[in-house]
């Protein structure tokens, strides 16, 4: 007789606490993590890209500080001029040198410095936002790469237990052929449906080369598939509450706060174009040495110290233009800002609705493989008796088959519902994933 109903439930069984729970001796996905979040492009872009926003901070720094300008020259000088031709004084050449040194430092540019200052830690701000949008976004994308990997590997392992059972079957119906008890057609349908069970395994073969294509790209190197665990979903981290959920999202997704901070970036922006219309201070301190420079014989000596001043009083009005344009440029940062609170309370939303689809949908499921095994197991002491068909029977296993694909299907996407959302939440971090 084929397998009984306890041993298919048994194996169903073993599905689910695989699918639901990784042992704990065995999870190979923290460690490729771990290492995605160290070795990605997109994770190191996104590192430079911060570094060099701190370093455009240090670099406006250093408008508080005084510049130091140090020039000097030395050489020969041919002089002829006018009073010396008047004079009839014969061209002479004299070995000349100077040098000056000029310490200037700024008092006042109507605040531009501050705010320039400003503007590039508000810039950091949004690079690091941006980096930990890119972490998250990379992790999500890492798990997806791990669990369609292991979604291929169970589908196929469905197929090959599929085919055997199929096996066993047209195996039994050419025994009773042999014996005279049975009919040739019955042979011929068994078979018809192990070359179907074959091509939909060939297709789940397929899928996983797929899959591990889309490994390699992510993690930059091939799966070890026979020490690939299911991960345990960080299920904890889910709220109770749909409400709940938008609030975390709103509160902690990056895009949020990096809209925020574009906006606080555009505000500054638009008080810098004000420095425009004050004057510029600066003090000045300056020691020149002259010898031999020009008409002048020996050597002279200047110290000065000055209280310097510039204002532009009219520039064609490109201040005014400049002040509008940003006033735009902060009103589109605002808006931009009011779209990302509704794509993310939206991404949020439907994260969490696929999730309560795929937990519905591996209950019933599982119900639905229990109950396929039943109906198979009757028809199967029927066909014994020889009061069912063989196409029947051939039927029944395909139902518990499919029922099987899609209860796989839906647990391993459930598990995705789960780190979407936490991606939606802005949850899906190294810390909270324990990654290190």
């Amino acid at each position: 007789m084929l397998r009984s109903k306890g041993a298919r439930l048994a194996w169903v069984y073993v599905g689910v606490c695989l699918i639901a729970s990784a042992p704990a001796f065995a999870n190979p996905l923290s460690g490729e993590l771990r290492s995605l979040l160290q070795t990605h492009p997109d994770i190191q872009s996104a590192e430079k890209s911060m570094g060099s926003t701190r370093e455009e901070v240090n670099k406006l720094r250093a408008e508080y500080l005084p510049t130091v300008v140090f020039n000097a020259d030395m050489g020969h000088q041919t002089l002829d001029n006018p009073s010396l031709r008047a004079s009839n004084t014969a061209p002479y050449t004299r070995a000349r040198q100077t040098a000056s040194l000029t310490v200037t430092q700024n008092l006042f540019n109507g605040f531009s410095t501050t705010s320039g200052v400003r503007i590039a830690q508000l810039n950091s701000e949004v690079a690091k936002l941006s980096l930990e949008g890119t972490r998250q976004n990379i992790l999500l994308e890492g798990i997806r790469a791990y669990i369609t990997v292991q979604r291929q590997k169970r589908l196929i392992d469905l197929s090959f237990s599929n085919e055997d059972n199929i096996q066993f079957q047209l195996n039994l119906e050419d025994e009773r052929v042999q014996r005279g008890a049975g009919i040739a057609v019955d042979v011929l349908q068994a078979k018809s449906r192990l070359q179907i069970a074959k091509e939909r395994r060939v297709s789940f073969e397929g899928a996983l080369e797929d899959a591990i294509s889309r490994y390699v790209k992510v993690f930059d190197h091939a799966p070890d598939l026979d020490a690939m665990a299911d991960p345990p979903a960080p299920i904890e981290l889910i709220p109770p509450e749909l409400e709940r959920a938008v609030e975390m999202a709103l509160t902690f997704n990056p895009a949020i706060s990096n809209s925020a901070s574009s906006v606080a970036v555009a505000r500054e922006t638009k008080r810098r174009t004000t420095s425009e219309y004050y004057p510029s201070v600066d003090l000045v301190g300056k020691w020149s040495f002259d010898k031999n420079v020009d008409s002048t014989l020996g050597v002279k000596r200047d110290y000065q110290f000055l209280l310097q001043a510039s204002w532009d009083l009219f520039t064609g009005l490109s201040t005014q233009a400049s002040e509008t344009q940003a006033a735009f440029d902060l009103g589109a940062s605002m808006d931009r800002e009011n779209l990302a609170s509704r794509n993310v309370v939206e991404q949020t939303r439907i994260s969490w609705q696929a999730l309560l689809t795929a937990r519905k949908r591996v209950e019933l499921l599982e119900n639905a493989v229990s109950i396929a095994s039943e109906v198979f197991d009757a028809r199967q002491k029927l066909r014994e008796a020889g009061k069912e068909t063989v196409i029947n029977v051939l039927d029944s296993e395909n139902e518990i088959f499919n029922a099987r694909i899609n209860f796989v299907q839906a647990s391993y996407d459930e598990q995705l519902a789960i780190y979407q959302l936490l991606l939606a939440m802005g949850q899906l971090t190294s810390e909270l994933m324990e990654l290190g």
